[in-house]
């Protein structure tokens, strides 16, 4: 009975001990919330599309400021921020990106 105990105290000390971790990165875990508007674009014309692109791309380097001259890091954060965007965009907005792409607009939500 006085190992259970023991082992019972044990591991309420460590998970005493790992709060202020779990504290820390649950402070740290809300990241920046970025806006691009698109109601103004028509996303299936190529040209507008390309604004789109631009826009997505400025909202991306401005997240990812924080990370410096810090190359590795600074293209992992853009490529995540576009992964981000794509999966916020409806089907309707993706199914007019690729009919803009069919008709030249060259854009990608993929990492540079």
């Amino acid at each position: 009975m006085s190992k259970l105990v023991s082992r019972v105290a044990a591991v309420a000390a460590l998970a005493l001990a790992a709060t202020p971790i779990i504290g820390l990165t649950a402070a740290h875990a809300e990241e920046p919330t970025a806006r691009i508007a698109v109601g103004d674009l028509k996303l299936s014309n190529p040209a507008d599309a390309r604004q789109f692109a631009k826009r997505v791309e400025a909202a991306a380097r401005k997240a990812c400021d924080a990370y410096g001259n810090r190359a590795m890091a600074n293209r992992a954060c853009v490529a995540d921020f576009k992964a981000d965007v794509r999966d916020a965009l409806s089907e309707q907005q993706m199914a007019e990106l690729r009919t803009a792409n069919r008709a030249g607009a060259r854009i990608t939500l993929a990492s540079n």
